[in-house]
C-alpha cells in the first residue's frame, strides 16, 4: 500500500510519454490529449502519495532522496501542465513525461524507509520551506533544458530545410527562447531562497550558516552558474542556441549537484543506507 499511489503516477506518466512520442510521429490531436490526461490524472495521484506518507507517518515527505526526486517530478509534471495550458505546445510532454518518470525511478532506487525514526533535523519547519524553493527552482530549470533540448532540435530542422510535419508540431524558436527568458530568472530567484533558507536552517540545527559540506559548496558554484547566465542574458543580450545550450549545462549541473555530490563526495547530505537522512536537496 505504502508504493500504490506512487506506482500508479508512474504508469500514468510512463503512458503519456508512450502517447507523446507517438505524437511525434502521428501529429493526433487526439493522442495529444490523452497523454495530457494521463499527465493530469498522474499528477493528482502523485499527489495522493505524498499525502499519504505526510498522514500515515507524521512528517513531511521531503527527508529522503526517494522523496525529493519524486517531487521534483511532481513539480516538472505540474509546470509542464501550465505551459501546455499557456502555450499550447503539447509536444514539450515528449522531453517532460519521461523526465519525470526517469527521475522517479531513479528515486526509487534510494531508500523509502518509513518505518525507523526519523532524524530530529527533520522535524523542523525549514525542511518544507528549504525543500520546496529549492526542488522548486530545480522543476523550472529542467523545463528550461527541455525548451532548450527542442529549441537545438528545432533550429536543426530549419536551417536543413527539413520544413515539414515535425517541424510544424514544434514550438517556434520565439516561443522557446521566451521560455528561457522568463524561467531563468525565476529559477534563479527560487534556487537562491533555497540556499538562503538551507543556510537558516543549518544555523538553527547546528549553530553555523555554512560549512562547505560538498554539497553546499556545489550548490554556490551552481548559483554562480546560473547568476552568470542572468548576467548574459539581461546584461549581454544571449539568446537563442547559446541561451539553450547554456540551460542544457546547467541543468547537468543542477543535477549532479541534487544527487551525484552527495553521492559521490557525502557529507551532512550524503545517502546513509537505508534511514531516513537529513535533507536532500
Amino acid at each position: 500500500m505504502e508504493l500504490t499511489f506512487f506506482q500508479a503516477a508512474l504508469i500514468f506518466y510512463l503512458a503519456a510519454t508512450v502517447g507523446y512520442v507517438v505524437l511525434l510521429f502521428t501529429s493526433s490531436l487526439r493522442t495529444a490529449s490523452i497523454s495530457s490526461t494521463c499527465c493530469f490524472i498522474g499528477l493528482g495521484v502523485h499527489a495522493l502519495s505524498f499525502i499519504h506518507r505526510a498522514v500515515v507517518y507524521g512528517f513531511f515527505p521531503l527527508g529522503t532522496y526517494f522523496d525529493a526526486l519524486s517531487f521534483l517530478a511532481w513539480l516538472i509534471v505540474g509546470l509542464f501542465i501550465l505551459l501546455e495550458r499557456r502555450l499550447s505546445v503539447p509536444v514539450l510532454g515528449a522531453v517532460a513525461a519521461p523526465l519525470a518518470a526517469g527521475m522517479m525511478l531513479l528515486g526509487a532506487t534510494f531508500s523509502y524507509q518509513t518505518r525507523g525514526p526519523i532524524v530530529p533535523i527533520l522535524h523542523s519547519w525549514w525542511l518544507p520551506l528549504h525543500v520546496v524553493f529549492a526542488l522548486a527552482g530545480n522543476a523550472v530549470f529542467a523545463l528550461m533544458a527541455v525548451g532548450g533540448i527542442l529549441y537545438i532540435f528545432q533550429e536543426w530542422l530549419i536551417k536543413g530545410k527539413r520544413i515539414g510535419r515535425l517541424h510544424r508540431l514544434l514550438p517556434s524558436l520565439e516561443t522557446l527562447d521566451k521560455m528561457n527568458r522568463h524561467g531563468l530568472p525565476l529559477g534563479f530567484c527560487l534556487m537562491t531562497i533555497g540556499i538562503l533558507s538551507g543556510a537558516l536552517w543549518a544555523n538553527s540545527a547546528w549553530g553555523q550558516y555554512w560549512s562547505w559540506d560538498p554539497k553546499e559548496t556545489w550548490s554556490l558554484i551552481t548559483w554562480f552558474t546560473y547568476a552568470a547566465m542572468v548576467h548574459q542574458r539581461i546584461v549581454l543580450g544571449w539568446r537563442g542556441k547559446k541561451a539553450a545550450v547554456l540551460a542544457i549545462i546547467g541543468f547537468v549541473l543542477v543535477m549532479f549537484t541534487f544527487v551525484g555530490a552527495s553521492t559521490l563526495l557525502g557529507g551532512h547530505h550524503s545517502i546513509s543506507g537505508p534511514s531516513v537522512g537529513a535533507s536532500q536537496t
